[in-house]
C-alpha cells in the first residue's frame, strides 16, 4: 500500500469525516471534537490564504486520492526562519503500519532542502506514545519534557520535544 504526499485543501465534507475520530482530536492541540463544517471552512480559508507561498502543509492520500492524513508546519513560516515546528495526523485504519515515520522523514527532507530549515521539531503530548515512536523511527531525538507546554480546553498538558537537525546546513 503506497501513499503520496501532496499539497491539499480538502473539501469540507471530507475534512469533517476525517476528524470524526475522537483520538485525532484528543492528540492534536488545534482540532476540536466534534469537528464541524465551520471548523473545516476555517481550515480551507487558511489554505487559500497560503496560495503562492512555499508549500508547508500536505495531505497524505492513498493512490486513489483518498485522504488518510496530513503533515505540515505549525503556524506561519517567515522567509528567514531557521527552525520550524510541525504536526501531523493519520486515520485510524492506517496506523501501526510504519507509514507515519516514512511521511515524517519525507517531510523533514523537504523542509531541510526546499524550505531551508536547519532545525525541525515536534511537541506531541506526553501521553501520545505512538507519536513519540513515529518521531524516533523517523530519526528525531527526544530533547526533553516541556511541562504544561500546551493548554487544551482549559487543561495544561505536558509535551515531549523531539528535534532533528539538517545534515547539510552547517554545525550539527
Amino acid at each position: 500500500m503506497s501513499s503520496t504526499l501532496v499539497q491539499s485543501c480538502e473539501p469540507t465534507r471530507l475534512l469533517t469525516w476525517s476528524f470524526a475520530d475522537p483520538e485525532i482530536a484528543h492528540n492534536l492541540l488545534a482540532i476540536p471534537f466534534p469537528y464541524t463544517e465551520a471548523d473545516a471552512d476555517w481550515w480551507l480559508d487558511r489554505c487559500e490564504q497560503s496560495v503562492g507561498s512555499p508549500m508547508t502543509n500536505f495531505a497524505l492520500r492513498t493512490p486513489s486520492g483518498y485522504l488518510i492524513g496530513a503533515i505540515g508546519v505549525v503556524g506561519a513560516l517567515s522567509a528567514d526562519a531557521h527552525s520550524a515546528e510541525f504536526g501531523y495526523w493519520l486515520a485510524l485504519s492506517y496506523r501501526g503500519r510504519g507509514l507515519m515515520p516514512r511521511v515524517i522523514r519525507t517531510f523533514s527532507d523537504y523542509a531541510f532542502q526546499e524550505l531551508r530549515i536547519h532545525r525541525l521539531f515536534a511537541t506531541p503530548f506526553s501521553s501520545n506514545l505512538a507519536s513519540h515512536r513515529a518521531l524516533e523511527k523517523a530519526g528525531f531525538q527526544r530533547e526533553g519534557l516541556l511541562r504544561h507546554h500546551h493548554l487544551k480546553q482549559g487543561i495544561y498538558l505536558d509535551a515531549i520535544i523531539y528535534g532533528r537537525i539538517s545534515d547539510s546546513n552547517g554545525n550539527a
